[in-house]
């Protein structure tokens, strides 16, 4: 599998930092997962919107999802596609983008509808995609990839809960938010560097990626932080970053 950071920062983008947005690549097929503020123009750098075989929303807040409206109206009037493009996002998905798009041509005109529940498995050749519900302060569904042996864990955003240590067990590349602000502002629906690091060494991960930093977050400072609960390695996602997943990484 590789994965490619098209955007990471967490609450807004920042000067050529765009929200969250990865596309990951594994069996021929291509997946982006989540389309936040800014990530549509990275991602049209890659591959074109035909191109795509699914889009994966982890949820509603705009850092994750901000670009989904002009997404669909690139897919409802510009490239056009054979077939609707599979889009799976947390119950509700489909009214929240319409209440965006009043008047405008039927969403289920271009788009596949998919309404994630915890536990289900999708799969894309033999490439699966698992929804992981976590802790957030709306429905979250976290991703678990899986292809040829090797294993990605997402939470998106996430307090500590069962369902993040999930998606660290036994993960090749556990990619984890990190909430990182200064005055430190402490949330049980948002992970700290020391959480992300705790639910990695618990779910034996063999590499950490910290995501979803703030754009005026430190960035060493949040890997030195993981550092205190996590022996193995620990990277920091970036714009344009490419990470190759392999089986028993690192």
């Amino acid at each position: 599998m590789r994965l490619r950071v098209l955007g990471c920062r967490g609450g807004w983008p920042g000067p050529d930092q765009p929200c969250s947005g990865y596309l990951l690549e594994a069996g021929g097929q291509r997946i982006l997962i989540d389309v936040g503020a800014g990530v549509l123009p990275e991602l049209l750098r890659h591959v074109t919107l035909p191109e795509l075989d699914a889009i994966w929303v982890s949820h509603l807040h705009p850092d994750h999802c901000g670009d989904l409206p002009i997404t669909w109206h690139m897919l409802a009037f510009g490239t056009p596609r054979e077939h609707p493009l599979p889009v799976f996002g947390p119950p509700g998905w489909p009214a929240a983008l319409d209440a965006m798009l009043s008047g405008a041509k039927e969403i289920a005109d271009v788009v596949e509808i998919v309404e994630l529940t915890d536990g289900a498995r999708h799969e894309f050749g033999d490439l699966e995609l698992r929804a992981v519900a976590v802790r957030h302060s709306m429905p979250t569904f976290g991703l678990r990839a899986s292809h040829a042996g090797t294993t990605l864990g997402y939470p998106s955003d996430s307090g500590p809960c069962p369902g993040v240590d999930a998606l660290a067990r036994g993960a090749d590349l556990f990619l984890c938010e990190t909430f990182l602000s200064l005055p430190e502002l402490r949330s049980d629906q948002l992970s700290t560097p020391e959480d992300a690091g705790r639910a990695a060494a618990a779910g034996g991960a063999r590499r950490l990626v910290l995501t979803h930093l703030h754009p005026d977050a430190d960035p060493a400072r949040a890997v030195a932080r993981a550092a205190t609960e996590f022996a193995g390695p620990i990277e920091v996602a970036e714009p344009g970053r490419i990470f190759e997943v392999h089986q028993g990484d690192p």
